[in-house]
């Protein structure tokens, strides 16, 4: 269950956020740590690029690799956030164009 904090920004009830950054990034935040995505705004969908996903940010901008479960978990969490904004959206494999 999700709800609407900004136009483009929501949080799942277990905490997690997901918030459009720009034309071409996606943020999501769970317990202080950040991963962005890339994204490219496209009519009538959003493409989103899997390969894209940075490991963990932290607030002292170190990172933190993900494991292969967080990053498959991630990435779902992304798709739903995202299907609750109402985006529709095309995932591709590889960097963005």
């Amino acid at each position: 269950m999700f709800k609407r904090l900004r136009p483009q920004k929501v949080q799942h009830a277990s905490g997690f956020i997901v918030q459009m950054a720009g034309r071409y990034s996606v943020e999501y935040l769970e317990n202080g740590r950040l991963a962005k995505i890339t994204v490219d705004i496209g009519i009538p969908t959003l493409a989103v690029f899997r390969d894209t996903l940075t490991p963990w940010i932290l607030a002292d901008g170190t990172t933190i690799p993900m494991t292969e479960p967080e990053r498959l978990r991630v990435l779902d969490n992304i798709g739903q956030g995202l299907a609750f904004m109402g985006v529709k959206i095309k995932w591709y494999d590889g960097p963005s164009p």
